[in-house]
């Protein structure tokens, strides 16, 4: 089930790095984790979410668990700027007077010129942290941030794709 859901987003994956698009995952104690997604600069912060709680879902399939409760949770957005230079060569016309007994003339004489053309790009990168308690059995009922996991994740990554 999670190998299938893994083919289909390939942006659902480990990080590879500390700063690397993906999921991590911490035990803090026996049925309690920490799960954080970080995701890739196009990623909307409610998509990054999303891998979150989807990585949430797993976690407490994968441990035995039937739903889990999120203790808490933050979204933290980085803002980058990205600095681009291309260099080209254009072709621009100068006149050209010459001068000599019968009078003077112009001309138009191509010359090569060096351009460079700077572009700023702002970017935003998305990380979602959570902390979650795994439950067992018939799920609680009345918290507010209590998730079935096996519903989650069937549903995140349907709509993830």
């Amino acid at each position: 089930f999670a190998l299938g859901a893994c083919a289909s987003a390939p942006a659902y994956s480990p990080a590879q790095s500390a700063n690397g698009v993906g999921y991590t995952d911490q035990r803090i104690e026996n049925d309690r984790f920490r799960v954080s997604y970080r995701g890739a600069s196009r990623m909307s912060s409610a998509d990054v979410q999303d891998y979150a709680l989807m990585r949430a879902a797993q976690v407490t399939l994968d441990n035995g668990g039937d739903w889990f409760e999120i203790i808490n949770a933050d979204t933290d957005a980085d803002a980058k700027r990205r600095y681009n230079t291309e260099y080209g060569y254009d072709t621009q016309y100068v006149v050209q007077r010459s001068c000599g007994i019968a009078g003077c003339s112009n001309r138009l004489v191509p010359i090569t010129v060096r351009t460079e053309y700077e572009t700023v790009e702002m970017r935003t990168v998305y990380e979602h942290a959570m902390e979650f308690r795994i439950g067992r059995g018939v799920k609680r009922s009345g918290a507010p941030m209590v998730y079935d996991a096996r519903d989650t994740f069937g549903t995140i990554s349907a709509r993830l794709g």
